[in-house]
């Protein structure tokens, strides 16, 4: 195998120095830092500073706003490389992320200068190594450097107007002019942050005359009988000089007990410098990758060897290049809404996922284990990576793939409701370099299913964008469906709650095949606000939590649908004898209702309807978000309720959305969902209203099934509470719910609510 060596145990330190130009002739201006200073890397140049205490926590309060000053000035890292490489070795660098606009230089030599946050820069140094001791620096342009959009008169007009009509979205926001996390811009949920750092990994590999630049191993299924499957091996290959080399490759289990398949030999004529060669495998009874709800997800891991095909001289048979790269094998297509994995239809119980701090580059593996555990444990099957966000880190695919989770991969273009992003050559240029390095880093994670081209914006107006997209993913994938946006026909974004302040039971109104957006912000626990928020603002609400991103008037309306029937709150924004506990109290069980109504319904509809995707799973930042886990991972009750309503069987009632009194009758369906592959005999569904049974059956689920399965009539005797259902099969509990039928929301949204609404979905045609 090659020699990798993780450049992030290196020693590095980081430095200031004034603002130059990014086209200026010379950079290198490494010897006017006034001060080096010890540096993470991959990490992030605030979490840098605020380690060393010079700047406050960007998380506290405002104090975000402390450090703006970072954006104004340049910034070098740099690190020493002690290490000698042998005759007949080469030696490359490798950077997996530098945010956002660089130079790379060893010792005085300039490398590369590279605008973009996802490239992967690649430089050859073997030259320097036989000397031992070389630096390697980045220099790094402040934030303020980061280009602007370059507009039309006709379109500053329109700024202009939008700007004055609708402070809050502005046509044409400067965010636009680049390939770099959208919500370092500064969102809803998220601080105006833009991060500035080498945010991802950096290698030094040491390889023989032939450098494997990369492997990708694209899978055909020519049927499921499990008989075979065929791998198409393509290596890009860098190699010294003309050559004929033998590859050597073999196939292993990586996360299962079988049989290795190989080594087989294949004869390759390499010229000089970069190319690509395809081996084809028939790879005999594969074991499939399957999400987990569907099956285990098998890893294979390909190891390819090149040697001289020449026999071996003094220096013996040492090889050319060797590599290694892990991936699994299964099959995907889209029908409408419909996702099947290896010709079984899955529906789609899915997080929307957003970038797991604001300073990314100082995620580690084991941050997004945790997050991701919670995500399986809630019985999710998918996570869509908005398109506001990032190409996660390499760590963040393995778990997925390892844990059997689905993945639908957004491009880094969000939001353009008023407007349009670029459409000049240049531009394009950009996306398509950028997002061609998104998919050639991830495409042999099995856990990819979808690629998407971003959040929330006309594919109409974008259509220079979406073509540019459809076709880098055909060229450097094709394995994989591609849509041109979400939402995009048959996939909505229910805003009517929350944003348009109707009543939770509106989403019980939804038709669409599937439900990619939709939520309520709940108030995180009291440790969390205590945590980022002055004791002052605390309570009552300061102007902290609008920092933190509170929406306080849609707090307040949906607070009062739970205090307001019982009488327990003035019901007045703003004046109430809420305590903070009631409040969050409060939030958090509306927040988890209004999840309940809304997933409840869709898997009721199975078969009208594919899958449904909550906002939002986790948060950048410690905020007041719709977020069901906080920023330091506490969970919120919807995140507890979730455990029932995403298990793959799920059991319910349908009744009116009313206030129910003693001597009513509670007049219901019950009906089940079986998301699993397996009929399910032999079922007991037990009902209890506030402890006391009112119903139980004997039931039987139909495999990838929702139907009726009875009926309950009960007239009440008392005011009702809490009702409770729970399956159970073979005295193992397979199901479980309960309603709070203390709820009752009347209120319907303004006219002006639901006209700023249907102008939101308007903008998105």
């Amino acid at each position: 195998m090659p020699q990798i060596c993780d450049l992030g145990s290196a020693d590095w330190q980081f430095g200031s120095v004034p603002r130059r130009r990014f086209d200026a002739p010379s950079v290198n201006d490494r010897a006017d830092v006034a001060e080096w200073l010890p540096a993470c890397v991959p990490g992030n140049l605030r979490n840098d500073l605020l380690v060393q205490g010079r700047i406050e926590d960007p998380f506290f309060g405002n104090g975000y706003r402390s450090s703006l000053w970072v954006d104004s000035r340049d910034w070098w890292y740099r690190c020493t490389l002690d290490m000698c490489i042998d005759p007949g070795q080469r030696a490359f660098l490798i950077f997996h992320g530098i945010d956002y606009l660089s130079a790379v230089f060893l010792n005085d030599l300039e490398l590369g200068r590279h605008e973009g946050m996802f490239s992967r820069q690649v430089y050859e140094i073997t030259d320097f190594l036989p000397q031992g001791n070389a630096q390697l620096a980045v220099r790094l342009w402040g934030s303020d450097a980061l280009p602007r959009r370059r507009l039309s008169p006709l379109e500053r007009v329109w700024r202009w107007l939008t700007k004055s009509l609708y402070p809050a979205l502005g046509a044409f926001p400067d965010r636009m002019a680049t390939l770099k996390c959208q919500m370092s811009f500064g969102w809803d949920f998220a601080p105006p942050i833009r991060t500035i750092g080498i945010w991802d990994d950096v290698w030094l590999v040491v390889t023989g005359r032939v450098f494997i630049e990369d492997v990708w191993i694209q899978s055909q299924l020519p049927d499921f009988t499990g008989r075979q499957a065929r791998l198409a091996v393509e290596l890009t290959v860098d190699s010294d000089q003309p050559r004929s080399a033998q590859a050597g490759v073999q196939v292993c289990p990586a996360n299962f007990e079988g049989s290795d398949f190989g080594p087989l030999s294949f004869e390759l004529d390499l010229p000089a410098g970069r190319s690509t060669r395809v081996l084809t495998i028939d790879l005999p009874y594969p074991q499939l990758w399957w999400p987990w709800d569907r099956g285990f997800p098998h890893l294979y891991e390909l190891f390819v060897t090149l040697h001289p095909s020449a026999p071996p001289g003094p220096g013996g048979d040492r090889p050319l290049a060797s590599v290694s790269t892990r991936f699994g094998i299964r099959h995907v297509t889209l029908d409408k809404w419909s996702l099947t994995i290896n010709d079984q239809r899955e529906f789609i119980r899915g997080l929307n996922w957003v970038p797991a701090d604001s300073l990314p580059g100082r995620l580690r593996r084991d941050d997004y284990a945790e997050l991701l555990g919670m995500a399986r444990a809630a019985g999710a099957n998918l996570l869509r990576v908005w398109g506001g966000g990032l190409r996660e880190k390499r760590a963040f695919y393995d778990l997925c793939d390892e844990l059997g989770l689905l993945v639908w991969q957004e491009f880094p273009f969000a939001c353009a409701f008023l407007d349009h992003f670029p459409r000049d050559p240049d531009w394009l240029r950009l996306a398509e370099r950028e997002c061609t390095a998104i998919v050639r880093e991830t495409r042999n994670h099995p856990s990819i299913a979808l690629w998407c081209a971003g959040n929330e914006f006309s594919p109409r107006r974008n259509r220079s964008l979406v073509r540019t997209l459809a076709r880098l993913v055909e060229a450097h994938d094709g394995t994989r469906p591609f849509l041109p946006g979400s939402p995009s026909p048959g996939d909505v974004h229910n805003w009517d709650v929350w944003h348009g302040k109707y009543p939770l039971h509106a989403y019980q109104g939804e038709d669409a095949r599937f439900l990619s957006e939709f939520g309520l912000q709940a108030v995180p626990s009291i440790e969390t606000l205590h945590a980022c928020l002055p004791k002052a603002d605390v309570w009552p609400p300061g102007a902290g939590w609008e920092v933190h991103k509170a929406e306080l008037s849609k707090l307040w309306r949906y607070v009062r649908s739970i205090h307001s029937p019982q009488g327990r709150g003035t019901g007045e924004e703003g004046e109430t004898t809420l305590s903070l506990e009631s409040f969050s109290t409060a939030s958090q069980q509306v927040q988890a209702l209004g999840l309940q109504f809304a997933i409840e319904h869709m898997r009721r509809r199975k078969g009208e309807t594919d899958g449904v995707c909550l906002w939002q799973f986790n948060e950048p930042w410690p905020a007041i978000s719709w977020a069901i886990v906080d920023y330091w991972r506490r969970p919120k009750l919807a995140y507890q309720r979730l455990k029932d309503l995403y298990k793959p069987v799920l059991i319910g009632l349908t009744f009116p959305a009313e206030r129910y009194q003693p001597g009513d009758i509670l007049d219901a369906e019950v009906w089940a969902v079986n998301d699993s592959l397996e009929a399910l005999d032999d079922c007991w569904l037990q009902i209890e209203l506030d402890l006391m049974k009112i119903h139980d059956a004997e039931i039987t689920l139909p495999p990838d099934s929702a139907l009726v399965v009875g009926k309950l009539c009960h007239t009440l005797c008392v005011q009702p509470g809490k009702l409770k259902l729970t399956l159970q099969q073979g005295g193992r509990v397979i199901a479980c719910n309960a309603y709070d039928l203390t709820y009752h929301d009347p209120t319907l949204p303004s006219w002006r609510d639901r006209l700023v609404r249907w102008l939101a979905d308007a903008a998105l045609r």
